[in-house]
């Protein structure tokens, strides 16, 4: 971020026919949606449900751990959609760490907190590990993947996203249509084969949170954001898309082939989520209301981050008073400590959301290098149009002082730029 501007070119430009519609409201709505997958994930794993009930909750939920799929998927795809052709890598990766990076120091502050009282299995052995995850890099370190806030594991992923994300828009943009089309069936490869290149690596990579084994779903939602934008390609109607996403979501748990760590099923998982995404972009694009656009989802959507950052403490702070954290409870009674759970994790989100989230993002994108930019640019034109005024000024000693006055308002000018 501290590089010189001239260092990195603005990003390219990819015009298309629905180049005016900035925003996708479905795609917010979907955010909660997949956070409350992961919520039922962490609510099997911690295993608040007991016996048939528990059985029953696995079979739903086992695969819910895609949710985090999805996300990435979601964050490539809203990037690629959104990017501003004009705007610094500099700039971007300014807006990124606004968006991400307080909320998250606040996640690994509460994580402490936890890890000290009522959830001590997460307490790290070291210092290290919880620096490397204040500093986003825990997740290179397959041993560290979940130290200081578990949940924020992800964001390792997704800071490398960012980090790479002007390098990869310019190339996608360039590419034709039919390479750019190429991406994304390449990418799934990828991502099949993902766990067996980490297994031919096993001290150094980790399918699962390894950033670079990650990437390809990042880049397949630019990538379809890009051909849906440009109207190069039309994605299946929601009709088709819901179904498909479903049984992707099943097929997450299918088995490799036999002798090798590939896995077709995880290709599945992505590819079908990927087309819900894009679906429901497509519509939101094309002005066809979805549920998921509805003013409740769009504000369960925009809290999403901050409950997801926190449920899993949430999860574990409420059932540490069973044995070994695993309440294990027939269903009606863990139905009801799982609400209790989700209430407590919601309004710790909505207040974090309020008072830490959008606050500190404001703050700092005062400081965003293009503003700053732009305001050294106003004063410096100003400044131009004031020294002509000034040789006026030397001819007229009434205008002389209006030349004072308008020096002045350069100053008031440069701190208005500045406050914006």
């Amino acid at each position: 971020m501290t590089a010189p501007a001239r260092t990195v070119p603005p990003m390219a430009a990819a015009p298309g026919p629905l180049d005016r519609v900035r925003t996708l409201p479905s795609l917010t709505g979907l955010r909660w949606a997949t956070a409350m997958l992961i919520f039922g994930h962490h609510l099997m794993a911690v295993e608040y449900f007991g016996g048939t009930a528990g059985s029953v909750w696995a079979f739903l939920f086992e695969a819910g751990k895609t949710g985090v799929t999805l996300f990435f998927i979601l964050s490539g795809f809203v990037l690629a959609w959104g990017y501003k052709p004009q705007q610094s890598a500099r700039s971007f990766w300014w807006h990124r760490f606004a968006r991400i990076y307080p909320l998250h120091v606040v996640g690994v502050a509460l994580a402490l907190v936890a890890a000290f009282t009522l959830v001590p299995e997460i307490r790290s052995d070291s210092a290290a590990p919880v620096v490397a995850n204040v500093f986003l890099v825990n997740g290179w370190v397959p041993d560290w993947w979940q130290a200081g806030n578990p949940a924020s594991w992800s964001l390792v992923c997704e800071a490398f996203f960012y980090l790479g994300f002007p390098f990869l828009i310019g190339p996608l943009v360039r590419l034709s249509n039919r390479a750019r089309a190429i991406v994304v069936p390449a990418c799934l490869v990828l991502v099949a084969l993902a766990p067996q290149i980490a297994a031919l690596a096993p001290s150094v990579l980790s399918a699962a949170s390894t950033p670079l084994l990650r990437l390809p779903e990042f880049v397949i939602g630019m990538g379809l954001a890009l051909l849906v934008k440009n109207s190069d390609w039309r994605p299946a109607r929601l009709r088709l898309a819901v179904p498909l996403a479903v049984a992707g979501y099943a097929l997450s748990e299918a088995p490799a082939i036999p002798g090798t760590d590939i896995h077709p099923g995880l290709a599945a998982t992505v590819g079908s989520f990927a087309l819900l995404v894009a679906a429901l972009a497509d519509a939101d694009a094309r002005s066809t209301s979805t549920f998921l656009a509805r003013p409740l989802w769009q504000e369960l959507g925009r809290v999403s981050f901050a409950f997801y950052l926190v449920h899993l403490l949430v999860i574990a702070a409420v059932s540490s008073a069973w044995p070994e954290g695993h309440p294990q409870l027939p269903w009606r009674r863990a139905v009801l400590l799982a609400l209790a759970a989700f209430g407590i994790a919601l309004a710790i989100a909505w207040v974090l959301h309020r008072t830490v989230e959008v606050p500190a993002q404001r703050w700092l994108l005062r400081y965003d290098p293009a503003r700053r930019a732009g305001a050294a640019a106003a004063v410096a034109a100003d400044g131009g149009k004031d020294a002509g005024r000034s040789g006026g000024g030397a001819r007229d000693a009434g205008r002389s002082g209006g030349g004072a006055r308008d020096a002045g308002r350069v100053g008031a000018v440069a701190e208005a730029v500045r406050d914006r």
